[in-house]
């Protein structure tokens, strides 16, 4: 009978001391809508962010065209236009990213906030911001190079990011209306004043298991500048809209992607200008991939 007692005495004030911290933790975890498997698809940003204090490395490549044959080794032989990044978790709602592309030295910085998120069993949804600068550090106007922060050469992007999953949680869907200022970086006779071009990427991921899926990314300029992203032949050479399709594999906190397209362009200044050539055209078409490790 004591030793009832004692254990009454000692075991369930600890029992009821526990009970509401589990609580707690468990209504936490379930604030948090995820949806896709990582914060970065190959060109375009999804609405997950990383835990605080985390860090994401990405690394990207665009090869030369497929259509080179065995002669340019079916476009690996190059040229390759690559891109670097750097990602950190401020909050677990708000990642910074640092990243340049060899495309005129276009450095990137910005910004991704979570700001909204619809819980639901059919149709989860989150909502995000994104904003940022670009600096193209390796510019020309003509035969003159700009000084490497030259504010003509600096660019400013916007957008907004539409996630939701369909067919629990295998189909994801996102949708982000875009918008570059100075997206032409020489228009810089201020009667024409700076461009801006207008964009609507959308992509879509079907996660047939936790490892593996396949994805399809549609970028159409919408408005705006739809020019070359250089100074020669600014007004012959136009772009076109970008396509992108691929496998994409996960495992051990890496995502590989491995895929084709027509936009040899990396940083979302250049890339939602549009493509340099259309997807009709054969000699526009790349072999790519893109790593991202997310380290805790």
């Amino acid at each position: 009978m004591r030793a009832y007692k004692l254990f009454i005495l000692l075991i369930l004030p600890c029992i009821l001391i526990a009970q509401p911290s589990w609580q707690r933790s468990a209504e936490l975890v379930k604030t948090e809508v995820e949806l896709f498997h990582v914060s970065q698809m190959p060109d375009l940003p999804t609405t997950e962010t990383l835990q605080k204090g985390s860090f994401m490395y990405e690394i990207s490549h665009r090869f030369g065209s497929f259509n080179s044959g065995y002669q340019g080794m079916y476009g690996f032989d190059g040229p390759v236009t690559m891109r670097m990044a750097l990602s950190y978790g401020v909050t677990n709602h708000l990642i910074a990213t640092i990243g340049r592309s060899s495309l005129q030295d276009n450095l990137d910085i910005r910004l991704k906030l979570k700001a909204l998120q619809v819980r639901s069993s059919t149709m989860p949804t989150v909502v995000a911001l994104q904003a940022g600068i670009a600096f193209n550090t390796e510019s020309y106007a003509g035969l003159v190079k700009r000084k490497a922060f030259d504010s003509n050469s600096n660019q400013f992007y916007g957008q907004i990011i539409f996630n939701t999953m369909l067919l629990q949680k295998k189909l994801g869907i996102g949708i982000i209306p875009s918008v570059v200022y100075n997206s032409f970086i020489f228009a810089n006779d201020y009667s024409a004043g700076k461009k801006y071009t207008a964009s609507l990427p959308l992509y879509a991921q079907y996660y047939l298991n936790r490892m593996w899926s396949i994805w399809t990314e549609y970028t159409p300029v919408v408005g705006g500048w739809k020019g070359n992203v250089f100074y020669d032949a600014a007004d012959e050479n136009k772009s076109h809209n970008s396509l992108s399709t691929g496998i994409a594999i996960g495992t051990g906190g890496h995502v590989f992607y491995l895929f084709a397209t027509n936009n040899s362009r990396l940083n979302p200044t250049q890339y939602l200008v549009g493509a340099p050539a259309s997807a009709d055209d054969r000699d526009a078409w790349r072999i790519a991939f893109c790593i991202t490790r997310e380290l805790h």
